[in-house]
């Protein structure tokens, strides 16, 4: 039997016009920043880095891809709606036991908070596959969070939906932007 969703999962679909790439950042961005304020957050994250030596930041983040990646199911948004599920709503689900179906979108959204209430730095990058614009904007198809390693000073792609294929998804990619987000 199908289990009932907990009525305790907060969640409001906020309606924007469309406007791109930056909307939906921005939007994101403020999740990450509010996410920060729910310890839901923050108890999930210290569970999946239990295990990990203190200050290998790289690791912490590699662990938060990981466990996306094997927790969490890949769903695509409703077909009207550009819909993006808040972190703490994703921690909630599966504190509870649930898998958590994400988008893109989603996926950023809470990857980026697991670092970010680690303390690491983060941003959003946004690729186009096709050279498709809208009223002079270009319009990207695919978005994912970047985890900047401070020893190496470099970003690491953090991209549950194209997993061992992000490389390959990189090279396709006609177009590259990246967001800051905290």
């Amino acid at each position: 039997m199908p289990q009932k969703p907990n009525k305790s999962y907060s969640s409001k679909i906020i309606r924007l016009p469309y406007r791109g790439a930056p909307t939906t950042v921005g939007v994101i961005r403020d999740s990450v920043v509010e996410a920060q304020n729910h310890y839901i957050v923050r108890h999930l994250a210290e569970k999946i880095v239990g295990g990990v030596r203190a200050r290998d930041y790289i690791s912490e983040s590699l662990a938060y891809y990981h466990w996306t990646c094997k927790y969490t199911r890949y769903m695509r948004d409703p077909r009207t709606v550009e819909l993006v599920k808040a972190p703490w709503v994703v921690a909630e689900q599966a504190l509870d036991g649930h898998v958590p179906s994400l988008d893109c979108d989603d996926m950023t959204a809470f990857l980026a908070s697991m670092c970010a209430i680690s303390g690491a730095n983060v941003r959003a990058a946004t690729v186009a596959f096709k050279h498709q614009f809208y009223r002079g904007q270009r319009q990207f198809s695919h978005i994912f969070c970047e985890v900047h390693e401070p020893r190496s000073k470099t970003w690491i792609a953090l991209d549950p939906v194209a997993g061992k294929k992000t490389r390959e998804m990189l090279r396709r990619a006609v177009a590259y932007h990246t967001w800051p987000l905290v």
